[in-house]
């Protein structure tokens, strides 16, 4: 039986149906390596969108989950 519970992809698709934000551009999640750490996956949600914070789960499908409110970057 194949598994995708380490396929960050994957993961990044559940913690997106879990989350579950107004719009695509709400939040944007990405993989984190750590040295001497196992990889895990960040998520940065905009500050307007707040209250998705408290959406987050520390962890999924076997990954630490790490969240931050930032900004959209923007060219100077």
């Amino acid at each position: 039986m194949c598994s995708d519970r380490k396929d960050p992809v994957v993961v990044a698709e559940h913690l997106f149906q879990v989350i579950r934000p107004p719009s695509d551009c709400a939040v944007s999640i990405s993989t984190f390596s750590r040295p001497g750490k196992s990889m895990a996956i960040k998520v940065f949600i905009l500050p307007q969108y707040r209250y998705l914070e408290s959406r987050v789960p520390k962890t999924l499908d076997g990954f630490e989950i790490l969240r931050e409110i930032a900004s959209m970057p923007t060219a100077s």
